[in-house]
């Protein structure tokens, strides 16, 4: 059967380019929770489904297995009224330290820093091995100027932290409106690891598809 298989005898990269597009991520992948830490980090390792196509044989399983458990999306979403969640789109069982790409989807209004920046930390330190970041930014520019500016300063120098603890990232990518002040942050970044901005989001909220 894998002989006779027309997907394997593709080029590689056709077939990596069907893979991204089998591979992208839906609405229903994810399973959002109040309680990430318990539910993402807990005892029992949490898990999704493997794709259909990559138990069709051995040989679609060995050439999918690094891109399905190396790669997985943390999404920071609010259901109802300011009822922020955090959730993980993932195939497999997720074990951060084989992850090599992670995207960062902040769909929210407001960045809400307090709901998920510790979190995220959580899984950097666990994740030591990612060499792609891909961080889809929906909240609008809050200024610096006041109290909440300065608030969301502190915020942002934390976030950054964070990125910048990641000894083995490679490439950052940036979507979505982010506030112009970012720009000498990632100018920063852009030193020792290779930084590529749109201003085009990443994710397609329902009713956007």
């Amino acid at each position: 059967m894998q002989l006779q298989s027309l997907l394997l005898r593709l080029p590689r990269e056709v077939r990596d380019r069907i893979y991204d597009f089998y591979l992208a991520y839906d609405h229903v992948d994810f399973e959002d929770s109040l309680r990430p830490q318990l539910v993402y980090m807990g005892d029992v390792p949490y898990s999704r489904p493997l794709p259909a196509l990559m138990l069709a044989c051995k040989s679609l399983y060995q050439e999918l297995r690094p891109i399905v458990h190396g790669q997985a999306v943390l999404r920071v979403a609010v259901h109802g009224w300011n009822d922020r969640r955090i959730g993980f789109g993932v195939r497999g069982v997720l074990l951060f330290d084989r992850l090599e790409k992670l995207w960062l989807l902040v769909a929210t209004e407001h960045p809400n820093w307090n709901s998920w920046l510790s979190f995220f930390g959580e899984v950097v330190h666990r994740a030591r091995n990612l060499q792609v970041l891909v961080i889809d930014w929906n909240p609008r520019p809050v200024s610096s100027i006041g109290w909440t500016g300065r608030v969301n300063m502190k915020k942002e120098d934390e976030f950054f932290g964070i990125i910048a603890s990641l000894e083995k990232l490679l490439v950052i990518r940036v979507h979505g409106n982010i506030p112009p002040r970012w720009t000498n942050r990632l100018d920063a970044i852009a030193a020792h690891t290779h930084v590529v901005c749109h201003r085009f989001r990443w994710w397609r909220e329902p009713g956007l598809d």
